[in-house]
């Protein structure tokens, strides 16, 4: 219709939409499809201490699949024990459908579609909604001017695994791949955030946990693969594991996520093939084509704030080559008035040969003239 605007993903996501709230229900869906493969793999009856566990420190984030994230960060956690209390073992183990219970969330409480959560309601949310808070995080953290609902966009796209969420946003960015001590640095910080937004009784532990993990990868994944459900000497292994220090502190090349999800890449190489193949005989056949949202997304404002962090990231450069002297007593002010970024040349290029062009042709009047050298531009 003539004057209407089209639609955007971006409209998805305004606050209080009622699409919002369809998203963040389509989120929850897949993270307790998470914990329900994590119980199928767990031994609950044998080891009834990892009920508690679960429920309090086993969240979907860290170097691993989401599952295998939910294992590894809930084995690692190790709750103070409480004076005069028993062994944890020795206590009767609850039921599945118990555990279950206390992790699908209620879509009915209206306080489940706050984005983020206000912090005096997330303590009385399951853990599978303060892990959605934590995904939301741990992308806003890890990716600068990126908004809680461009974030959860993202995630709906991802199937709320956040390392494929990641690969959306920098191919979206149209990003190269950052120098791998940025990579892990950034990584780390995020992981943190997420961890005390998802409300982790020990975020270091989180932390340390995803370290170790993508470290010691090749021995982490050949204890979680092969065994349905796991075994206790395997989750004791796991345990023992997780206790050591990190085993490459000094190659940050190992911590990128998308190091290790190249890896399992290659694993599922096989599985893809022959899933291609049956979708390819499948495909002969006619049928409708589905519409969906589109496989980007564009937010305006974040571009904008993206392109301004890139222009000033040239004028940052462009200054440390300008010579000092001449900077603070002269080239500040043609700088200013006419040093722009655009010209035949790299941007860089560019602001030194403008500042210089306006510098000559357009000179300051003597009387005008500074009489110290300027400490700041």
């Amino acid at each position: 219709m003539h004057g209407k605007r089209d639609r955007r993903i971006a409209d998805r996501n305004s606050p209080g939409s009622t699409e919002q709230k369809q998203d963040i229900c389509v989120l929850l869906d897949h993270i307790h499809g998470f914990y329900k493969a994590a119980l199928d793999r767990l031994p609950m009856g044998a080891v009834p201490s990892l009920a508690p566990r679960l429920l309090k420190a086993g969240m979907p984030f860290g170097f691993l699949d989401p599952v295998s994230n939910i294992i590894a960060n809930t084995v690692a956690y190790a709750p103070s024990p409480s004076p005069g209390s028993d062994d944890e073992d020795e206590e009767e183990a609850p039921a599945p459908e118990w555990i279950l219970s206390k992790i699908i969330t209620d879509t009915s409480d209206r306080f489940v579609f706050e984005l983020p959560l206000c912090r005096h309601r997330s303590h009385g949310m399951t853990i599978a909604r303060r892990s959605l808070d934590g995904l939301v995080n741990f992308l806003t953290t890890r990716f600068p001017y990126l908004y809680a609902r461009e974030a959860l966009s993202y995630l709906l796209l991802s199937r709320a695994d956040h390392r494929a969420a990641v690969r959306l946003i920098e191919r979206d960015r149209n990003k190269r791949r950052s120098a791998s001590t940025i990579t892990y640095r950034t990584t780390m910080v995020a992981l943190e955030c997420a961890a005390v937004c998802a409300r982790h009784p020990k975020p270091n532990v989180l932390v340390k946990v995803s370290l170790i993990t993508a470290s010691r990868l090749s021995d982490v994944t050949t204890l979680l693969a092969g065994q349905d459900p796991l075994s206790r000497a395997t989750l004791e292994s796991l345990a023992d594991l997780l206790k050591q220090e990190p085993a490459s502190m000094d190659d940050p090349t190992m911590l990128s996520l998308d190091h290790l999800c190249g890896k399992e890449k290659k694993k599922n190489k096989k599985r893809k093939r022959s899933q291609q193949t049956s979708e390819s005989i499948e495909g002969s056949r006619p049928h409708k084509r589905r519409l969906g949202p589109q496989l980007t997304f564009r937010s305006t404002l974040s571009l904008k704030l993206l392109l301004l962090g890139k222009i000033h990231a040239h004028y940052l450069r462009a200054l440390a080559k300008l010579p000092r002297d001449g900077l603070r007593k002269r080239h500040h002010c043609s700088l200013l008035k006419g040093g722009y970024c655009y010209g035949p040349r790299d941007p860089v290029s560019n602001i030194i040969l403008n500042t210089i062009w306006y510098g000559s042709m357009f000179p300051t009047p003597q009387k005008f003239e500074l009489q110290f050298k300027v400490d700041m531009i």
